[in-house]
């Protein structure tokens, strides 16, 4: 489990880092071409920002899929099991003395 905390937090570093690697960065000033290069740099976040949901989307799916398949499979191997039939109980008889 300590291991996986790492390994995660780097998968998020790569992927921030490389989100903006895609999109070209913030342009100053308030000129038509700075608000235009800001404009496209904010699309190009927001579809970046479309594909990763997307991607988790399509990643949750395919977990809950893997999940109902190990449930079935688990579900098959116990129907396949013998069904116990407990054997039947007689009550101890006792005579009086």
């Amino acid at each position: 489990m300590f291991k996986s905390i790492p390994l995660a937090i780097g998968i998020i570093i790569v992927a921030t880092g490389l989100a903006q690697a895609a999109c070209p960065s913030t342009v100053p000033g308030s000129t038509p071409e700075a608000i235009a290069a800001n404009q496209q740099r904010i699309i190009c976040l927001q579809e970046e920002t479309r594909q990763g949901s997307q991607q988790r989307i399509y990643d949750m799916q395919l977990q809950t899929m893997q999940n109902n398949m190990r449930d079935l499979q688990l579900q098959r191997r116990l129907d396949s099991l013998p069904k116990f039939t407990p054997p039947p109980i007689n009550p101890p008889v006792f005579k009086p003395n």
